[in-house]
């Protein structure tokens, strides 16, 4: 049986019980009699139900009805003494109820985008490996936004085939009731580059369940967010629907608790994110088949563009990028991959969209297309995005969630600008710096395919100076922790 059933059940009980109490003192006690019986008798069609029925249950709730018949057909038999016989019955039909009857946690899981997926993958893991627990994974359907559209999307076919998946469409959440709800957003009508749909908004969900839970998609800044920030969401109107928020360090909490969030809804257990990197590391090395060829034996550059990247001034970020493709001609022996966030595209629609006919070129025509200048670079538009990050010898990133992921490999990275800020929780003399004039990046490129590298020492553990439970254990304390909060309160 499912928790939320078992716990509909116990209410149920207690209503009987309630009822009980009050017999002898209704002048006309044949409807409340009636009430109760019709209530043992949905008790037991739900019991009924059950692959291996609960006799003791059945059986007590027997008795009761046999009392309760007894008093319908003679209500005179209705005292003080005879009530409270039953309804010390009716007690130890509750009892009996919670020690015989074992319930199983209803989980699910509604991911939107298939690159997100791995902010959930590692607690999903959990619960499967629980026997007491029943799992769905349910992609759902969203928007892209356009300046003038809204594209209707959905990934569930992007997803890893070892996830067993529910179509949204067969998922009930009137029906199911779940346990527990894991989302990785909940910007609901405030999203701008893409929005889900309306009945998985916040509000709607937490209709359904009692334990909302809130796994942030990104990794968050090593910069402390300031007060207002949107994209850390904890001044967003959903933030009151959640039950539980997944903090990635302990100094996140203090600017929860700043903007208000109750402390009670904030847990400190780190990001499934780094789970999924912890394990690739200490894995086989698997990448695309026609990246081998372009990469062995060089030294492997990653770029990394956020989705905003362009929708700014876009013909000057084209200019940087393009300059740093040159790489693989300026350093011997070298190769660069290109990642653009998954949200690139539709974010050039949204806010530069007379940018769109170039961007197409670039990755179409020129480096999908062979085009001779862009023999040694890659493109890199997969959902996953550990494979790079485990191949790539070097990164170029502004700060995002990619290199805040990368930090676990210890890697060199060629940090998109001139000098760290004093507001960083990490020290600035763990990154080499691409518009630094005293040593720019087209000499550090250079270097680096000749070994060098005299930061290699200061990045030992760098990601467990700002993120918690770096040791590919987030997801499972995550789901253990928020198993215990529901069976605390059931």
């Amino acid at each position: 049986m499912l928790l939320n059933m078992k716990k509909r059940i116990a209410a149920l009980m207690a209503t009987i019980s309630e009822m009980v109490e009050v017999l002898p003192k209704l002048s006309d006690p044949v409807s409340a009699i009636s009430d109760c019986l019709a209530a043992t008798g949905a008790i037991q069609s739900q019991l009924s139900q059950e692959e291996i029925e609960p006799q003791r249950t059945i059986g007590q709730i027997q008795i009761i009805e046999e009392s309760l018949n007894v008093f319908l057909k003679d209500n005179t038999l209705i005292n003080e003494e005879s009530v409270e016989v039953l309804f010390n019955q009716s007690l130890l039909l509750q009892e009996i109820l919670q020690d015989e009857i074992k319930a199983k946690l209803n989980v699910v899981f509604f991911p939107y985008k298939a690159s997100m997926w791995d902010s959930l993958a590692t607690v999903y893991e959990a619960a499967t490996k629980d026997n007491d627990c029943v799992v769905h994974v349910v992609p759902i359907p969203y928007y892209q936004l356009s300046q003038n559209e809204a594209i209707p999307t959905y990934e569930g076919n992007l997803f890893p085939k070892d996830v067993q998946l529910t179509h949204y469409s067969q998922y009930n959440l009137d029906e199911q009731r779940p346990d527990v709800i894991f989302v990785h957003n909940i910007y609901d009508q405030y999203n701008t580059l893409t929005r889900v749909h309306e009945q998985y908004f916040t509000s709607n969900l937490k209709k359904y369940t009692d334990m909302l839970v809130y796994v942030p998609y990104h990794i968050p800044s090593f910069y402390p967010p300031k007060q207002g920030d949107i994209n850390i969401a904890y001044n967003l109107v959903a933030m009151e629907n959640v039950d539980k928020v997944i903090l990635a360090g302990d100094f996140l909490k203090k600017s929860a608790l700043n903007e208000g969030v109750p402390e009670d809804k904030l847990l400190v257990l780190g990001t499934p994110k780094f789970d999924a990197l912890f394990k690739a590391l200490n894995d086989e090395m698997t990448y695309p088949v026609e990246w081998k060829k372009k990469i062995n034996g060089k030294t492997v550059y990653l770029i990394n563009t956020g989705c905003l990247f362009f929708a700014g001034e876009p013909f000057e970020a084209f200019e940087r990028l393009i300059d740093f493709f040159s790489i693989s001609r300026i350093a011997e022996n070298s190769v660069v991959i290109w990642r653009p966030h998954p949200l690139t595209k539709i974010s050039i629609m949204k806010y530069t969209p007379y940018f769109l006919d170039y961007y197409i070129k670039l990755t179409e025509e020129y480096i999908k297309g062979g085009d001779e200048l862009y023999n040694g670079i890659i493109l890199d538009e997969t959902s996953d995005y550990i494979p790079a990050l485990k191949i790539a010898d070097v990164l170029i990133s502004a700060d995002g969630s990619l290199l805040r992921s990368y930090l676990l490999t210890e890697k060199k990275i060629l940090y998109w600008d001139e000098k760290s800020s004093s507001e960083s929780l990490l020290p600035s003399d763990v990154f080499y710096y691409a518009f630094d004039r005293t040593e720019p990046w087209y000499e550090l490129v250079k270097k680096f395919s000749t070994g060098y590298d005299p930061l290699a020492g200061n990045r030992k553990g760098l990601a467990s100076r700002v993120y918690t439970n770096t040791d590919g254990s987030s997801g499972e304390k995550i789901y253990q922790s928020i198993k215990e909060s529901v069976l605390l309160n059931r």
